[in-house]
């Protein structure tokens, strides 16, 4: 069987990682860089000894490439994989699968018709704690209400990029891989509700910290929570997940799963780990299929962001009907 030849599209630190992880899974052959940055993209083409290209719509036209890898900002993720869908590219991103409404709705369209795959870098599906969780779940009745909570005093390596607005979106959106799990278990959502505080949040979109609350009833009945606060003085990051379903209360602390009833507690035993990397999973939706139910939670996953930012312009609750 042939190589998959790919290219990465970005040369921040996520693209370096991904070449590097490309470049040492079997399948794969690295073949080019493509990047807007004139300093760090040479570098990192050099680095791997394969070609630099100055646009990443110069890569799409390269006849010996299958498949890109997309590890730019998060408002050029849809826009990119659209067009590499289009140029007859397997595409792989990182989270969100986009910033933009339209674009959302233009990928859904792509995974019922495309012959090309689409895989948004989500980890929780090789995660044996959240294998085990989807698991459990199943087995637990219905679900009541899933709340998460994250306090942090971070802001990340690029504080500048994070916490702007208009390059990687309001919270709900950035921080999208704590919104995965719950789609992936229970559903996309039906309707949306968002608010969010911003301290001193300036005219090019930039803040200080930021408290973000959105509420999603979702498809298959129940009510989901997400809410953060970053960038807040607290001595350090705190974590809360709680998943109550009519059989039972499903808790993580941190340290994995529980169960937990009128009985008890019981710890979840984790999934069999996997020796699959999300690189070796992209391979095998190329080779074998069956990717679009993931595509597709990742793009509900992204919508949830996207329709709690316009509630929160809005003032009201979105339905994502109104959306798609």
């Amino acid at each position: 069987m042939k190589n998959i030849r790919i290219g990465i599209i970005g040369s921040g630190g996520m693209a370096s990682r991904h070449a590097q992880n490309f470049s040492q899974t079997d399948g794969f052959e690295l073949i080019a860089i493509a990047a807007r940055n004139p300093e760090t993209g040479p570098v990192l083409a050099s680095r791997h000894g394969i070609d630099y290209l100055p646009t990443y719509r110069d890569i799409l036209k390269r006849d010996d490439i299958d498949a890109i890898a997309i590890c730019t900002y998060n408002d050029t993720h849809g826009e990119i994989a659209l067009a590499a869908l289009d140029a007859n590219k397997h595409v792989f991103t990182e989270y969100p699968a986009t910033r933009n409404i339209d674009e959302a709705r233009q990928l859904l369209s792509r995974i019922d018709h495309s012959s090309r795959v689409l895989r948004v870098g989500h980890n929780e599906v090789l995660s044996p704690s959240h294998r085990a969780l989807k698991r459990q779940t199943a087995q637990t009745g219905n679900l009541i209400t899933a709340l998460f909570t994250r306090l942090t005093p971070g802001r990340g390596q690029r504080p500048e990029i994070l916490f702007n607005i208009s390059i990687s979106g309001p919270p709900a959106l950035f921080f999208v891989y704590n919104i995965y799990p719950f789609v992936d278990c229970f559903g996309p959502a039906t309707w949306i509700e968002a608010t969010a505080h911003y301290e001193n949040l300036r005219d090019d979109s930039t803040y200080d910290s930021f408290a973000n609350s959105v509420t999603v009833g979702f498809e298959n009945g129940g009510i989901g929570q997400w809410n953060w606060a970053g960038g807040i003085e607290i001595s350090q990051a705190e974590e809360y997940r709680h998943i109550v379903m009519t059989g039972g209360t499903l808790i993580n602390r941190g340290d994995g799963w529980c169960l937990s009833t009128k009985s008890g507690e019981r710890d979840l035993p984790a999934a069999e780990p996997s020796d699959i990397t999300i690189q070796t999973q992209f391979l095998n939706d190329i080779h074998n299929g069956n990717w679009q139910t993931d595509a597709r939670t990742a793009i509900n996953a992204a919508l949830i962001g996207l329709a709690a930012e316009r509630s929160m312009e809005e003032n009201r609750r979105i339905t994502l009907s109104e959306l798609l």
